[in-house]
């Protein structure tokens, strides 16, 4: 009786052309960067801000009241979002006004009115600060490209495989920020947290996978199966438990968690086709080009070798 084929026998990449495998991981990044430009161009913003970048107010209060009867008590004003903290029973609720709006004072007029003084939060932060938000969010993820390109480069001291490692983590984040924007998930500190990780998570199955084929020795195809065992259990590993942390900030409705852990799962799926289509490609056709010039050399060596045994000479 045959033997079944294994999971990873059946998804064995080293069957196709580099062509086919490189070829959907590009159409997903282009249709993100489509996206990204619709967003842009209708909305100013690659894209949707959050409080923390777009400016507002926040209020942190300890109550049983539901979902409904706080939406429906603080009707009269621009609620944006109403989430658990995680903290007891303490609510954030979020509204699109700042401190210089004429709703804040009368806000806080209802706030001591229905909770007392002193037993909540409040903050407001300024567009002004938000854009400084901006900044420095942008400011973080260019420092560790940068970073992260560097080390890459000191690694490996070649020019292709660090750029297409490179290439892999920016088509991670772009895909994942378009995803949020799929979905109306907003731009919040969380999430510029969960970018960050991911191209930590990104570079980590790339250098596995970049070093298997240039380091180690072996039949090319081989190596790209062992590398890509050792990777896809890696990362399955890290989805499943992001996932579960998915489930738990959706049962205990804690917002930051939900954030974080839905463009996790959004960048770690589409690093499993960066990697092991877009990279492993790449790399594929790297190392057989630069084995080719090796043959060709050795060959030109050994025929100048042969001619000069015949005592003739060659130029």
């Amino acid at each position: 009786m045959p033997e079944k084929e294994s999971l990873f026998e059946k998804i064995d990449i080293t069957k196709y052309s580099v062509k086919k495998l490189v070829a959907i991981p590009l159409i997903i990044l282009l249709v993100s960067l489509a996206l990204l430009t619709s967003t842009q161009l209708s909305i100013n913003s690659p894209v949707h801000l959050g409080m923390d970048f777009r400016g507002g107010t926040w209020v942190k209060i300890s109550t049983d009241e539901t979902r409904e009867e706080l939406i429906a008590k603080f009707s009269d004003y621009p609620v944006t979002l109403i989430a658990d903290t995680g903290v007891g029973n303490e609510r954030r609720i979020e509204f699109d006004l700042t401190s210089s709006s004429q709703k804040y004072d009368l806000l806080i007029d209802m706030l001591n009115k229905e909770y007392g003084v002193g037993t909540y939060e409040i903050e407001s932060i300024s567009p002004v600060f938000g854009e400084q938000y901006q900044t420095q969010a942008l400011r973080a993820l260019t420092i560790a490209f940068v970073l992260m390109a560097i080390v890459v480069f000191i690694v490996f001291r070649t020019f292709i495989p660090p750029l297409a490692v490179i290439f892999a983590a920016f088509s991670d984040i772009v895909i994942a920020v378009a995803c949020m924007n799929v979905i109306g998930m907003e731009l919040s500190l969380g999430t510029v947290a969960a970018l960050l990780m991911l191209i930590g998570y990104s570079v980590d199955s790339n250098i596995l996978l970049t070093t298997n084929l240039l380091r180690k020795k072996g039949e090319l195809n081989e190596k790209v199966r062992n590398a890509m065992r050792t990777g896809i259990t890696m990362t399955s590993t890290t989805l499943s438990a992001v996932f579960a942390m998915f489930l738990v900030s959706f049962y205990l409705d804690i917002s930051i968690l939900r954030a974080i852990s839905v463009v996790l799962l959004f960048g770690l799926t589409m690093d499993l086709l960066n990697t092991w289509l877009l990279n492993a490609g790449i790399l594929r056709w790297y190392v057989e080009r630069k084995e080719r010039k090796k043959y060709k050399r050795r060959g030109v060596e050994e025929a100048k070798v042969k001619m000069k045994k015949k005592g003739k000479s060659i130029k």
